[in-house]
């Protein structure tokens, strides 16, 4: 791989790993498009990830230490006393519990669905850009349905749960939805966030909730991902020049990942979350067209 094609998917990955237009859809449609047919360069796909994954972990860094350490807290007085009240009087804990209630279906749905995405999208090469391009226009009709939903309208509906006191059900329905973005061309930020729009989750902490969501979601994908595909001769074959090259993209994916955080978060503060389904819509349909008409 070329300096300049480990540039362009570090660009790709740290601008859609974040905003809701699906990364995994958009890095296969990169290295498709670059001519790299077949399963995705695992490899370079793991480093990517943990660039974007260090990102999200960064700018979130005062609830990810503070969930630790009220989980440590809470559980050394839930040992003394002997009870679990201490981890719904402590935030951080109960954020934690939550997010762990929230991976259980993302976990059942993850690997129930990703054997027949490996089947159906990459035994027909040909055939998988047509997929992720439609499932992204499928993708852009979900984010147009936060249009209908203000923290006004959420008042009215169930009082505006805010991130802090999201009930059990609601996590379990939103790491549903987190399940269901392991479908290449469907965004994990962007189906989680939605969902918590419809449960009535305030727009800012709708968003907060998804991308603490995402560490452990991300994290325990690659460690399935690199165990159940590690090849050493693939490590190997890359060389130390090709690693190096992988490190550079997987920086500039952190960067820009970073810089995706904040301007989501400020589309969201603004309503204009609705907005990115129109680049889902244009590039699901502008590549479907370029596939069946050119």
């Amino acid at each position: 791989m070329s300096f300049l094609d480990a540039l362009i998917l570090g660009v790709v990955q740290g601008l859609t790993e974040f905003l809701p237009i699906s990364s995994s859809g958009h890095i296969m449609l990169g290295e498709h498009f670059l001519g790299y047919t077949g399963e995705p360069n695992l490899l370079l796909n793991v480093i990517l990830h943990l660039g974007t994954l260090i990102a999200v972990i960064l700018f979130y860094r005062k609830d990810v230490f503070g969930s630790v350490a009220d989980v440590w807290r809470a559980t050394q007085v839930g040992l003394r006393e002997r009870s679990l009240v201490a981890f719904r009087e402590r935030e951080g804990a109960r954020l934690a519990v939550l997010i762990v209630l929230a991976m259980v279906p993302t976990a059942v749905l993850g690997l129930s669905l990703r054997p027949f995405v490996s089947a159906s999208i990459f035994e027909d090469p040909a055939l998988f850009p047509a997929v992720i391009c439609g499932t992204l226009v499928l993708n852009g009709f979900i984010l147009f349905s936060a249009r209908f939903f203000s923290d006004e309208k959420a008042k009215t509906r169930q009082g505006s749960w805010t991130l802090w006191n999201i009930t059990p059900a609601v996590a379990l329905l939103i790491g549903v939805s987190q399940g269901l973005a392991v479908l290449p061309g469907f965004s994990r930020s962007g189906l989680t966030i939605i969902a918590a729009l419809w449960l009535a989750v305030h727009r800012v902490e709708a968003a907060r909730f998804s991308f603490l969501l995402s560490i452990p979601a991300v994290a325990a994908a690659l460690v399935v991902e690199t165990a159940l595909n590690f090849d050493p001769a693939a490590i190997a074959g890359a060389g130390l020049e090709g690693f190096g090259l992988y490190v550079g993209a997987a920086a500039i994916a952190g960067v820009l990942g970073y810089v995706s955080i904040l301007v989501l978060v400020n589309m969201l503060k603004k309503a204009h979350f609705w907005h990115f389904s129109w680049y889902c819509w244009a590039v699901g349909l502008g590549g479907l067209a370029v596939i069946f008409l050119l």
